[in-house]
């Protein structure tokens, strides 16, 4: 579709340029309590969201008098869901920049450790592998179970574009992180972040990562025939007593809660490669013929 001339997208682009720039002059930069603001200000009737009148009204403020058929499409562009309004969080989304290459990179490696079976979604199944709930203060003190806070978490994701049904895109896992973004100027700190939160290093193949990983292998392997004592049979009873759940096999809280009780100091992004490592059938689970043969080095 045409727009005078230019391909809608790129005019759509063009004025939110505009528009953006106009914030930025009236109002510095534009972060994200800057955009609540800003909102708010603009939200006329207080109900939360933006008509087509308050959006005019908006735009004028700020000294960007869009015709009425970019308005229009201006309009459009936010209204993510089609209801006639602009929400908060469509505003949001409509102003945020793109994610820098580095920040993609990142965020496409921990979509696609997370996207298991390779469909192109994440369920509940495919983060439960990975998401530490562990040091989760309403998990601890038992106000909530294990799924029900990944369900919250999985719930998170789904923004203007989301529809609540517990499974995340692509695109929805994108746009996440692209608003959560706004909020973190650096990619470095960026990055590190979501190392952090998904036990997933930037760079698996950089030497000092493959160091810290290689350590953390043979670590373990030795704390833990540390304590079997020269006793192969030890070895059972040593990942029975790490299964917390009794399932019979590891989950990755169970292995982050082991690394620990051996006192083994380790960032926490090595954690999950080195899961990676022992969980030879990529089930997401460590059984005792999966951890026996690791620690026996077979």
């Amino acid at each position: 579709m045409a727009f005078y001339g230019v391909n809608l997208e790129v005019k759509v682009r063009e004025l939110n340029l505009q528009f953006k720039l106009a914030l930025q002059s009236k109002g510095g930069s534009v972060g994200l309590r800057t955009l609540a603001k800003i909102f708010q200000r603009m939200d006329v009737n207080g109900n939360r969201k933006l008509d087509s009148s308050e959006f005019e009204q908006a735009l004028g403020a700020f000294g960007f008098f869009p015709k009425k058929v970019e308005l229009q499409a201006l309009m459009k562009f936010y209204d993510v869901n089609n209801d006639g309004h602009i929400s908060y969080e469509e505003f949001i989304r409509g102003l945020r920049d793109e994610l820098s290459p580095r920040r993609v990179k990142m965020v496409e490696k921990i979509f696609q450790s997370l996207d298991r079976d390779g469909s192109g979604q994440i369920s509940l199944s495919d983060v439960v592998q990975i998401y530490d709930v562990s040091m989760n203060h309403e998990f601890i003190e038992g106000k909530k179970t294990r799924e029900q806070i990944i369900g919250e978490f999985l719930n998170g994701f789904e923004g203007a574009r989301g529809n609540k049904d517990g499974v995340i895109t692509k695109d929805e896992f994108f746009d996440y992180y692209t608003d959560l973004g706004m909020s973190v100027p650096s990619d470095e700190y960026f990055v590190r972040m979501l190392e952090s939160a998904w036990q997933c290093p930037e760079e698996e193949a950089d030497p000092s990562a493959q160091a810290s990983i290689r350590m953390l292998i043979e670590e373990v392997r030795k704390r833990i025939l540390e304590l079997a004592k020269g006793d192969p049979k030890l070895i059972k009873k040593i990942h029975s007593d790490f299964d917390l759940n009794q399932s019979g096999s590891l989950t990755i809280d169970e292995v982050t809660n082991m690394i620990a009780k051996l006192k083994i100091s380790v960032e926490r992004k090595y954690v999950y490669p080195f899961f990676k490592f022992i969980d030879q059938d990529n089930s997401g689970n460590i059984s005792f013929e999966e951890f026996e043969v690791y620690v026996l080095n077979k």
